[in-house]
């Protein structure tokens, strides 16, 4: 089997890369239907273009998304251009073109830059939110813009994908996957400015995508222009991170009368245009370089949270101080010749927000009239510090009019630390061994009879994690014939990654762990798009992955004793889309899908471990990948030019998911373990949208799924203590069985609507509203670990939330009335319009299912005896805004 998975490796010598441009193809013909052979298709102001073939056929690939002119001409006929043709990452935009014996001059065809209703070689689930999508909603982060696709759940700070456990969606940046390999998880801070489109692939992606079990998210950052841009975005309203109404404990007033509302400010600026050394600098010096080098950067700074409350003024010590930024140069040589040299940074500071600690820092009364001190908020709980680092180089090559190849190297860095300063400077710690950790007197965290903490210090007393992933690809395509795209390639990523931790214990020694892990994965796959003249596209392929743990017991913390070897996955892939009238398809898709688990629990403790008795955890250098198997069929209509149903039916099992389990022959630890059990979703997704024109648009969706399992999380057999017990299949913590968004967008673009004195006095108004709705998701028994048959029996009340974002656009014209117009943005944010109360978490189940008032039903209070405020989603908060773009 390894000699097989070794040969089928060196025969899918190719690379996976994701799908990071399109390509726009069609056909010219006369006024009778006839193809006219040989004219010359051009991209205008690109070095792009082509001619037709003996069909009247072209093929235009290579483009980053974005719009383009496109003009067709051939001797002796009239020319004719598009005007605004869209093109999307991964994607077939089709631009026929019919040229006549008309007058002499240009025949131009307007066309409105969005993606196509239908798109009928699209085999996958795919939503798309261009750079216009992420301007006019009212959104802040990543998250925001993708929590409303259909079969998205964003629960516990984790999304969730028809059905999957969090980290098994993959975030791509440019084709490169920008995860922490320590917890699967995306944690890369880009501004939005940065972005020019995101991809949404929830079902049926081809074999180019791996080490994602549930969807993907590809980022597509943008690109510089020929001409010079500035854009400012400045935001300031209020923060809010948890809500309640204030909690008006005995003697808080005066910790109240200190507090002020928190705010949020967050700015961006960005510049793109001609590279000014090799376009301005050097050709004056007498030095021509040829061809073209363009740039775009872009940086952010935020920072939110310092006064210390929340939107509903409960006190909150989530402040953050982070500034980012990203640079990416493009220089073309030749007009088949991309070179791209790019590099991200980040580093921000953060707060610790715990509720318990919510009184440190206040005088307070005990032991009658004894007045006891607390201790600064900065000397007891961790200050958390991220900075991550990123590049890139990237080389495109056009091989001949249909092959290209791609080159691509990246270099991602993350480091974290949490650290807990001393009044005296510098932080606990600092030198130590671990013995002197061991030797470390915690000495505990005393708390007030109202069950806070007033003084003392935080038990994670020190996080160190450093993780450094290098990715090299190469990625082949080439279009063979007129009905096969070939594609294939090689990536190859490379692992350095560690952490150390410290817990403090009062009366045992402090838990000291750490691991170190260097894992390497090899993916190879190859994929044939096959195009049929009756519409009939086929998208067949198959993925190899080889992964490598690198793993030694020699000198390691584990009781595991004998050597890892390296694990190979094979994976194919189908997908089938077919026309069945020039407004309906149908599209239907299987595939394997494989995943490594997160760094972390395959080397937990594997440097320093826990001693005999202690019962902890150890991670398993020999888990298997888990692993689904995915079923789709989807149906589209177009009722006309603008609005389009798609329907989509789903299927997976997931097997090999991560647990843990007593390792009965120490009798004192626990270790991850592939489970047993087989996991199951399955749903339905139905939208509808109105693309936006004629002054308004909209975007419906709903979802109807069922999810189970065996463990909803890898601790999950851990934290009951059941030692294997939990053998039943039940709903997963985010098993939602309804969830539903919708969004209208309304507005008078520029130069439309009633005018008044020559002026378009409306142009530039919009008003986007968003709305959610989401049943309630499972919770828990209070008899944690003694009933587990009964586990996710409860829910939670359902949630609902609406969004609003206002905006007026004003444009004026440069000095002397050439070049660009100047565009400025009035908009205002607001989120939770309504004010409505969602819980986000039930923080103690026997208190939420208690009668405490004696009325004979439970109370339903989720902020459990502490009244933790962190139970309830944000209230209404407000975002002021302003933007230059000239």
């Amino acid at each position: 089997m390894k000699r097989l998975a070794v040969l089928v490796l060196i025969i899918f010598a190719f690379d996976a890369e994701a799908g990071t441009t399109g390509r726009i193809i069609g056909r010219v013909t006369d006024e009778n239907g006839e193809p006219l052979v040989g004219a010359s298709v051009l991209v205008l102001g690109t070095p792009y273009g082509t001619m037709t073939d003996a069909n009247g056929e072209y093929l235009i690939h290579n483009l980053q998304p974005g719009s383009y002119d496109i003009q067709a001409r051939v001797v002796g006929r009239q020319e004719v251009s598009a005007y605004g043709v869209a093109v999307f990452a991964d994607m077939t935009t089709f631009q026929n073109f019919t040229l006549g014996f008309g007058e002499a001059g240009e025949c131009v065809i307007d066309v409105t830059a969005h993606r196509e209703l239908i798109t009928f070689d699209e085999t996958a689930s795919v939503h798309v939110i261009t750079r216009e999508d992420i301007e006019a909603m009212p959104a802040a982060t990543l998250y925001d813009l993708t929590s409303r696709e259909p079969g998205l759940l964003h629960a516990g700070g984790a999304v969730h994908v028809r059905g999957g456990r969090a980290g098994e969606v993959v975030y791509l940046v440019d084709g490169i996957p920008m995860m922490d390999p320590t917890t699967s998880l995306y944690d890369l801070d880009l501004p939005l400015s940065a972005v020019s489109e995101i991809s949404v692939v929830s079902g049926g992606f081809s074999a180019e995508y791996g080490n994602a079990q549930s969807g993907i998210v590809n980022i597509i950052t943008e690109d510089g222009g020929r001409d010079y841009s500035i854009s400012t975005d400045f935001r300031h309203g209020d923060h809010s991170v948890i809500g309640d109404e204030r909690i008006n404990l005995a003697d808080l007033t005066q910790w109240e009368d200190q507090m002020f509302r928190s705010s949020v400010t967050d700015g961006e600026v960005s510049v793109s245009g001609p590279e000014p050394i090799t376009t301005h600098l050097l050709p004056e010096l007498g030095i021509e370089i040829p061809g073209e080098a363009s740039f775009f950067a872009t940086g952010e700074y935020v920072t939110y949270g310092h006064d210390g409350e929340d939107s509903r003024g409960n006190w909150d010590n989530t402040w953050e101080d982070r500034l980012s930024t990203y640079l990416k140069l493009t220089y073309r040589p030749s007009p088949g010749t991309r070179i791209v040299l790019g590099g991200y940074y980040s580093d921000s500071e953060l707060g610790w927000r715990d509720w318990s600690w919510s009184r440190i820092g206040e005088p307070y009364i005990d032991d009658g009239d004894t007045l006891y001190p607390g201790q600064e908020v900065d000397y007891v709980l961790p200050t958390r510090f991220k900075e991550s680092i990123s590049f890139n180089a990237a080389l495109t090559q056009t091989l001949s009019s249909s092959t290209f190849l791609e080159l691509k190297y990246n270099l991602y860095s993350i480091d974290e630390r949490y650290r807990l300063r001393q009044s005296w400077g510098g932080f606990v710690g600092d030198g130590f061994t671990e013995d002197d950790w061991y030797a470390y007197n915690y000495g505990g965290a005393p708390v007030d009879t109202a069950g806070f903490h007033r003084a003392g210090t935080h038990p994670w007393l020190w996080h160190d994690s450093e993780s450094r992933i290098h990715t090299a690809r190469a990625d082949i395509t080439a279009q063979v014939g007129s009905h096969h795209q070939l594609k294939g390639g090689y990536e190859g990523r490379f692992y350095d990654c560690r952490a150390e931790d410290v817990y403090g214990v009062v009366v045992n020694p402090n838990l000291v762990t750490g691991w170190h892990g260097e894992p390497t994965m090899h993916s190879a796959y190859i994929q044939d798009r096959i195009e049929y003249t009756a519409g009939l596209m086929v998208n067949l392929g198959c993925r190899l992955d080889r992964f490598d743990s690198r793993y030694s017991s020699e000198g390691a913390g584990y009781v595991l004793s004998t050597e890892v070897e390296p694990d190979y996955y094979l994976s194919p892939r189908l997908g089938v889309s077919h026309p069945i009238t020039d407004r309906d398809m149908i599209r239907a898709s299987y595939g394997h899908y494989v995943q490594v688990p997160n760094l972390s629990l395959l080397y937990w403790g594997s440097d320093v471990g826990y001693g005999p008795g202690s019962a902890e955890l150890q991670g398993n250098p020999g888990l298997d990948a888990e692993r689904t198997v995915a079923y789709e069929l989807g149906v589209k209509h177009m009722f006309d030019q603008r609005t389009l149903i798609d329907a989509a039916a789903f299927y997976k099992t997931i097997t090999g998911l991560v647990s843990t389990e007593f390792d009965e022959t120490s009798g004192y630890y626990w270790q991850f373990v592939n489970s047993e059990g087989t996991g199951t979703s399955q749903g339905v997704e139905v939208t509808l949208t109105r693309v936006f024109d004629d002054y308004w648009g909209m975007d419906l969706n709903y979802t109807y799924s069922i999810a189970k399992g065996r463990t909803s999380s890898a601790l999950e057999e851990y934290q009951y203590g059941s030692g294997g017990a939990l053998l039943d299949d039940v709903y997963l913590d985010w098993d939602q069985r309804h969830m539903a968004n919708a969004g209208l967008r309304a507005g008078v673009p520029r130069g439309e609507g009633p005018e008044l004195g020559g002026y378009h006095f409306l142009e530039g108004i919009s008003a986007y509203v968003t709305w959610s709705y989401g049943s309630g998701i499972p919770y828990d028994n209070a008899s944690h670990g003694t009933h587990p048959a009964f586990r996710n029996q409860k829910r939670y009340p359902f949630r609902m939330n609406t969004n609003l974002r206002v905006s007026k656009d004003f444009w004026f014209r440069r000095v002397g009335g050439y070049g660009r117009s100047l565009r400025f943005t009035l908009y205002c944010d607001i989120f939770n319009l309504f004010n409505r109360r969602n819980i986000d978490r039930i923080y103690n189940v026997a208190w939420y299912d208690a009668d405490m008032d004696g009325d004979g039903e439970p109370d339903h209070d989720p902020t459990g005896p502490l009244a933790n405020p962190a139970a309830w989603s944000p209230a209404r908060h407000i975002m002021f805004g302003a933007g230059i773009e000239w």
